[in-house]
C-alpha cells in the first residue's frame, strides 16, 4: 500500500513538474542596427520621415513574418548620436545648448525607431546603451560629449524605458527582494532586470564615468566597467534570480565584449576594462550566467570563459544584414544566425543560415555546440593562417560584411588595384578574415605552394583586428627573398588614423628582422642577413599584456635572437582600427607612405598570427620544414 502511495506522490509530483515547464517559444536578438538616425530629422523633413518609417516598418515586418520572436534584444548602438556637436546643432536646432540638442534629438530618433519597432511586430524591445546612444567614443574630458552623458542617457532611457502616459519605469518588477534597476545611481534609467517566462534579462549600461573633466581610461572620460553601486545591484539581482527555480536561464545584455579576441568590422572596437578580470564579469560568473550578449565590434564570435559555462556571444545585425533567432526551452537554448546577402532593402527574405549554436542544460553537465560563425572560439588556437595553397574568387567565396552597405565604398580596390581573389583563412577567425590579394604567383614553397609577391602585390584582410593595444600577439612566417630593401613583411598601420605610431609591423631591412612600433621606434634582431635566397622562418612575440618594444622576442629559424632598439624604448599600443596586410601597406592610410619602407619582393608561406605570447618551443615547432 505504501509503495502504491508513494507511487502516486511521485506521478502527481511530475504531473505538477510538468505543468509548471515553460513552451518553448523564442526571441530575436540584433545588435548595432544603426539605421536610427534618420528619425532625428523628422520634423524638418515629413516626408523623409514618413518613407523611413515605412522602409523599416516593412523590414521589421519581414523579420518577424521570417523568423517569429516574442520580444527584441538590442545591445547597443542604434544611430550617429554626434548630438552634442557644433555641427549637428548649427543644422538641426540653432542656438541650442549641447544639453538641449542632445535630449530633443535623441526623443526624435528613439520615437521614431520605437514606432518602426512596434508597428513591424515587436512591441517589447529590450535594449542596450552602446557607445553612439551617448555621443559614441572617444569622451575627451572636459569636453560637450562628456558633460552631457546625464543627457544623453535621460533621452534613451525616456523614450525606451518609461511609460510616455505616466512617466513610469516600465520594467519596475523587483527580481525576489531586489529592486528592478540600481537606484540612485547614474544607471538606474539604463540598468535593469526583466523577467520574461523562464528567463531573466538583465541589461547593463557598462559606460562609466566619474567626472566629465576626469581621465580615467583610452577613451577620455568615460571607460569599459561597472563598479560601485551598480555592481552591487548586480550582484544582487543575479543572487535573487538563483534562488527561483522556475528560472531557468540567465541572460545578461551590454554593448562592449569582454573577451579578447573577437571578429571586428568598421568599429572602433571598445571593450571592458580588464576583459575576463573585471568585476563584472567575475560577478556573472559567480552567478552561473548563461549568456552575455555584447555588440560593438559589428561581426560574430562566441567564446567560452575558461572557468566556467558562461557564454560570451557577440553578435552584428548592421542594416538588418544579420538576425539572431534563440530558441529558448526550459533545459536548451538553441541560437541560429542568418545572414542577408546585403544592399538596403531586406525585404526580399534572401536571408540564409550562417551559424548555430546549442545550450543544452538536460544533463548533469552542460553540453555547448557551435558551427558556422557561431563556432566556439579556441582563444589559444592561430587566429590567422595562410598556407597559399591555391586561390579561390571572392565571387565564389564572398566575405560577410564586405557585400551590402560596404560595397558602396569600393572595398576591394586596394590602393588602386581590384582584387577579386583571395587566400582562404585556414585558422580560426575563419573565412571572414581571408586576404583579398591580386598580383600575386603560386609557387613551391617549405610546405606545399608559397606566394610570389612584388611591388604590386596586394595581399590585405579586410576585415579588423585582431591584434589590440595592451594585448600579446605573435606573428610567424617563411619568406625568402634577395631584396636589400627595407621591406614590410607583416603590416597593422591604421585604416583612419594618421598618426605614424600606434602598430606592430615585422620588417626585413636588407635581411636583418627588425620589429617597428612607430615610424622612429623599432627593435632590430642581431642576427646574419636572411636576404641570400632561402627559405628562413621569422617569427616575432609580444611576451604579456602591456609590454615594452625592448621585451619582444624575435625568432630566426626556429631559435632566440637578441635584439636592440634604434631609439628609446616605447610601450606596445597597437590601434583599435587596424587591417592586417602581408608584404605591403595596402588598407593603411597614405599618410603611412612615410614610413621608411618597400613593399616585399619575394616568396611567403605559412603567414600565421596568434593572439597569445608563443612558446620557444612552440615557434621552434612551426619553424620546422
Amino acid at each position: 500500500m505504501m509503495n502504491k502511495i508513494k507511487m502516486m506522490m511521485a506521478f502527481a509530483a511530475v504531473a505538477v513538474l510538468a505543468a509548471q515547464a515553460e513552451d518553448p517559444w523564442r526571441f530575436i536578438n540584433i545588435a548595432d542596427w544603426h539605421w536610427a538616425e534618420g528619425y532625428v530629422w523628422q520634423e524638418r523633413s515629413p516626408d523623409q520621415y514618413a518613407t523611413t518609417l515605412a522602409k523599416h516598418t516593412a523590414e521589421v515586418a519581414t523579420i518577424k513574418k521570417l523568423f517569429g520572436g516574442e520580444l527584441m534584444t538590442l545591445p547597443g548602438d542604434s544611430n550617429g548620436g554626434h548630438w552634442d556637436t557644433p555641427s549637428f546643432i548649427k543644422g538641426f536646432m540653432p542656438g541650442a545648448t549641447p544639453e538641449e540638442a542632445v535630449l530633443k534629438a535623441g526623443h526624435l530618433c528613439y520615437s521614431g525607431m520605437q514606432k518602426a519597432f512596434k508597428a513591424g511586430g515587436y512591441p517589447i524591445l529590450l535594449m542596450a546603451v552602446g557607445d553612439h546612444e551617448l555621443g559614441d567614443n572617444p569622451w575627451p574630458a572636459g569636453s560637450d560629449v562628456a558633460r552631457c552623458q546625464p543627457q544623453f542617457r535621460e533621452a534613451f532611457a525616456s523614450v525606451w524605458n518609461t511609460n510616455p502616459d505616466g512617466g513610469k519605469f516600465l520594467f519596475d518588477k523587483p527580481i525576489g527582494k531586489v529592486a528592478s534597476r540600481p537606484l540612485g545611481t547614474p544607471y538606474e534609467g539604463t540598468s535593469y532586470a526583466f523577467r520574461y517566462k523562464n528567463v531573466l534579462f538583465v541589461t547593463v549600461d557598462v559606460f562609466y564615468q566619474e567626472d566629465p573633466d576626469k581621465v580615467i581610461g583610452d577613451e577620455g572620460s568615460v571607460t569599459g566597467a561597472v563598479k560601485g553601486k551598480c555592481l552591487e545591484w548586480l550582484d544582487q539581482v543575479l543572487g535573487e534570480a538563483r534562488k527561483d527555480a522556475s528560472i531557468k536561464h540567465i541572460i545578461v545584455q551590454a554593448h562592449l565584449p569582454v573577451i579578447y579576441p573577437v571578429r571586428k568590422v568598421s568599429s572602433s572596437g571598445m571593450l571592458m576594462d580588464k576583459g575576463l578580470d573585471c568585476d563584472f564579469w567575475n560577478v556573472l560568473r559567480k552567478h552561473k550566467v548563461d549568456i552575455y550578449f555584447a555588440g560593438e565590434v559589428h561581426a560574430n564570435t562566441v567564446t567560452k570563459d575558461p572557468e566556467s559555462d558562461l557564454l560570451q556571444v557577440v553578435t552584428r545585425g548592421n542594416f538588418f544584414n544579420n538576425v539572431m533567432a534563440v530558441d529558448v526551452k526550459d533545459d536548451r537554448l538553441e541560437f541560429t544566425t542568418y545572414n542577408h546577402p546585403g544592399g538596403d532593402d531586406v525585404t526580399d527574405g534572401k536571408y540564409e543560415p550562417y551559424g548555430k549554436l546549442v545550450v543544452d542544460k538536460s544533463g548533469a553537465k552542460t553540453t555547448i555546440q557551435g558551427e558556422g560563425c557561431l563556432a566556439l572560439l579556441d582563444r589559444n588556437a592561430r587566429m590567422l593562417h595562410f598556407t597559399f595553397e591555391h586561390e579561390d574568387s571572392l565571387a565564389a567565396l564572398p566575405i560577410v560584411g564586405l557585400s551590402g552597405k560596404d560595397k558602396k565604398k569600393n572595398d576591394t580596390n586596394i590602393r588602386g588595384l581590384e582584387c577579386s581573389e583571395l587566400f582562404v583563412n585556414q585558422g580560426a577567425f575563419g573565412q571572414q578574415y581571408s586576404v583579398l590579394e591580386t598580383g600575386v604567383e603560386l609557387v613551391d614553397g617549405v610546405h606545399g605552394k608559397a606566394a610570389l609577391l612584388n611591388a604590386d602585390s596586394r595581399v590585405a584582410v579586410w576585415a579588423m583586428g585582431p591584434p589590440l593595444k595592451g594585448y600579446p600577439v605573435s606573428y610567424a612566417l617563411w619568406i625568402k627573398t634577395t631584396s636589400a630593401d627595407n621591406q614590410i613583411l607583416v603590416n597593422s598601420c591604421s585604416i583612419w588614423a594618421n598618426q605614424l605610431k600606434n602598430f606592430f609591423n615585422l620588417n626585413l631591412n636588407d635581411g636583418v628582422p627588425e620589429v617597428m612600433v612607430a615610424w622612429n621606434r623599432k627593435l632590430v634582431a642581431d642576427s646574419a642577413k636572411l636576404n641570400d635566397g632561402k627559405w628562413h622562418h621569422i617569427a616575432a612575440v609580444v611576451p604579456k599584456e602591456d609590454s615594452m618594444l625592448s621585451a619582444v622576442r624575435i625568432y630566426v629559424d626556429g631559435k632566440p635572437v637578441s635584439g636592440h632598439l634604434g631609439a628609446e624604448d616605447e610601450k606596445i599600443q597597437i590601434d583599435q582600427a587596424i587591417r592586417l596586410s602581408f608584404g605591403g601597406l595596402d588598407y593603411s592610410r597614405k599618410e603611412f607612405d612615410k614610413l621608411p619602407v618597400k613593399p616585399f619582393v619575394g616568396a611567403m608561406d605559412d603567414v600565421s598570427l596568434w593572439t597569445r605570447s608563443l612558446t620557444a618551443e612552440e615557434v621552434a615547432a612551426d619553424a620546422t620544414k
